[in-house]
């Protein structure tokens, strides 16, 4: 098979669906130098002036070398250019990345690679079939050890959160990156094949809301037994995220957690948010949360939960304060995370009990439907700076 690969091109996600999806690897790493070998399948790394065959298991340093990649083997150096592309030519083709500088651990990919110097690093873009990246992300987002039913709920949430933000890294030249400003994507599924199985059972559908618009398909680990309004924690509320009683995960490990924290130290936070609490007597200070509450009431004035649990790493805004001591303020919490959308405990519990995805996502998402992408009245229209075949 001939590939052809261009550096500047228009990604068009029409109402077919795209087939492949571009995500800038290691993106939060300032990365020199990589180490690549072909797992299986059949590469060739592609220049501007030609083509070479790479085999099974041979090592492939990938280095920037000024503006420019340089690729050598063990035994020479290939060359220097401006872009190279590292393709597979089965389908099936799988290769290992292992950053040498920085050094981190090696993770395996699906299908192929691009590589240019930008923002003084060497950029490295997986061009991964859409469905084998929606594994990927499942399995990192949700780990191995779930039932099909919210593989298959998740991997909705994943597509829709994909097909929805393919402009998002427009302008540096990908369509994804591969953390959490994104989704957190760390290369091929491999530890439980019912990941890529839901994904492919699922192909296609995504998540709209009342006016066929794609949802922002938020998620969660534990809402503590009841999710949270998506107006109170973020700037944009949505009709479809909207708190609900959840009491598939209330019993989960997840569910409870308690920080104490110095009496002076509480009260140098009140202060720095405008509250004379130098003045207050501690008693003052509690506050007992049965629901969800948004605000903490003290001194006469109030401040968002979000940001106490912002200022003391919380694991959640959903929490009562008490006094144990004349020394101590503790945070009796519920839940793990925003609170917004799907909860994953809640979610995982819903499969064990028997409900189908459409249940799950039903749950936690109000007035949503399932669709197919194909059914969207739209084309999705990226800039990209990658490759196509």
């Amino acid at each position: 098979m001939k590939w052809f690969f261009s550096f500047s091109f228009l990604i068009l996600f029409t109402v077919s669906h795209a087939q492949k999806i571009s995500v800038s690897l290691f993106n939060e790493l300032a990365l020199q130098t990589l180490l690549i070998t072909p797992v299986s399948g059949h590469y060739s790394v592609i220049t501007d002036e030609g083509e070479y065959l790479v085999f099974p298991n041979q090592m492939l340093y990938i280095s920037k070398t000024g503006d420019s990649v340089t690729v050598r083997d063990m035994a020479s150096n290939l060359g220097t250019w401006k872009r190279v592309s590292i393709v597979g030519a089965t389908g099936n083709d799988v290769i290992r990345i292992k950053p040498i500088v920085p050094a981190v651990p090696a993770q395996v990919y699906d299908d192929n690679l691009g590589f240019y110097v930008d923002f003084n690093r060497l950029m490295t873009i997986n061009l991964v079939d859409i469905d084998k990246y929606i594994a990927g992300v499942v399995e990192a987002e949700a780990g191995p050890s779930a039932l099909m039913e919210f593989y298959k709920a998740q991997a909705l949430l994943a597509r829709t959160y994909a097909y929805s933000h393919m402009e998002r890294h427009m302008g540096e030249g990908f369509n994804l990156c591969d953390g959490i400003h994104c989704q957190v994507y760390k290369g091929k599924s491999t530890k439980n094949p019912i990941i890529l199985q839901a994904t492919e059972e699922t192909k296609g559908q995504v998540v709209v809301d009342a006016n066929n618009e794609l949802i922002a398909g938020t998620f969660h680990a534990n809402c503590g037994g009841e999710t949270a309004n998506s107006g109170d924690v973020w700037v944009t509320p949505h009709d479809y995220l909207v708190s609900v009683e959840d009491n598939y995960c209330r019993s989960l490990p997840n569910s409870q957690w308690e920080v104490r924290i110095p009496l002076d130290t509480w009260r140098e936070f009140l202060i720095s948010k405008g509250i004379d609490a130098e003045n207050l007597p501690p008693s003052s200070f509690v506050f007992t949360s049965k629901k969800r509450e948004y605000l903490y009431p003290v001194g006469g004035k109030t401040i968002p939960f979000v940001d106490i649990r912002s200022h003391f790493n919380l694991k959640s805004a959903y929490f009562s304060v008490d006094i144990v001591s004349n020394n101590l303020v503790r945070l009796r919490g519920k839940g793990y995370g925003h609170g917004v959308g799907m909860c994953q405990d809640g979610a995982m519990q819903m499969a064990r009990r028997g409900k189908s995805y459409k249940e799950i996502l039903s749950h936690y998402f109000k007035g949503v439907s399932v669709i197919d992408f194909s059914q969207l009245d739209e084309t999705i229209e990226v800039e990209s700076d990658d490759f196509e075949e």
